[in-house]
């Protein structure tokens, strides 16, 4: 992913050292987080340039205190939210740890802690032609979400865009067959675990878990949706 904003002007590009300015860390912190692959960034020259809007999301959900959890505690934690207990035991795997997940969701707010459930998919930001947004979303191996799926939060209109979770892989020939290009554009998918993915697609799910599109919607550009997103976790 550190080179998946290719694509994106030169204009909206800023360096390392801008980067931990604007998020209030070091440069250092900067580089581990783009060798994480939370931080999309492409070299040009001797440095590494990352994407303004992405650094801004960043900076929006700072991760506090607390590791991140393992991709099967998050999920846990998700679909606990989502009133899926069974999907979610199935998650968590081992007893003591399906009674730690319910534990965590007792103890944390989501609105608050959502940037420790980061490891539950690796993001990832196309361009594509606008009549490829719907033909992404009707795939079967898409489950809406974010902006996408709005609508369980009564968010209706808004930019044409195509957000969704995907098993890893099926990255390749998502991508090839919709002519994506990698940077800035309307489709963002997150890559799944192919063995949490059928956790998520078990009952015919054309959507993600509640808890997963409310928590991703945090992480948009637009402040309604965030608002919106902010309002449902806290109710």
């Amino acid at each position: 992913m550190r080179d998946s904003i290719l694509s994106v002007e030169l204009a909206s590009l800023i360096s390392v050292r801008e980067a931990a300015e604007r998020l209030g860390v070091s440069p250092a912190a900067v580089r581990q987080q783009i060798a994480s692959q939370r931080l999309p960034a492409v070299k040009r020259g001797p440095g590494w340039w990352l994407d303004t809007r992405a650094v801004e999301r960043l900076a929006r959900q700072p991760l506090g205190r607390g590791r991140p959890l393992s991709p099967e505690m998050a999920w846990a934690v998700l679909l606990l939210a989502s009133g899926d207990a069974e999907a979610a035991a199935r998650a968590a795997g081992r007893d003591r740890y399906r009674s730690r997940a319910d534990a965590w969701l007792r103890d944390h707010e989501l609105v608050e802690h959502a940037a420790r459930l980061r490891a539950r998919a690796l993001p990832e930001e196309f361009d594509a032609h606008p009549s490829e947004l719907s033909r992404i979303l009707k795939r079967p191996e898409v489950l809406c979400t974010g902006i996408s799926a709005g609508g369980i939060l009564g968010l209706i209109g808004g930019p044409e865009a195509a957000e969704g979770y995907a098993p890893a892989t099926c990255r390749n020939y998502i991508v090839d067959e919709h002519a994506l290009h990698a940077g800035a554009g309307p489709v963002r998918l997150r890559w799944i675990r192919d063995d949490l993915w059928t956790l998520l697609t078990s009952r015919d799910r054309r959507v993600a878990p509640r808890a997963a599109v409310i928590v991703d919607l945090l992480e948009h550009d637009d402040p309604r949706a965030r608002r919106e997103a902010a309002r449902a976790l806290t109710r």
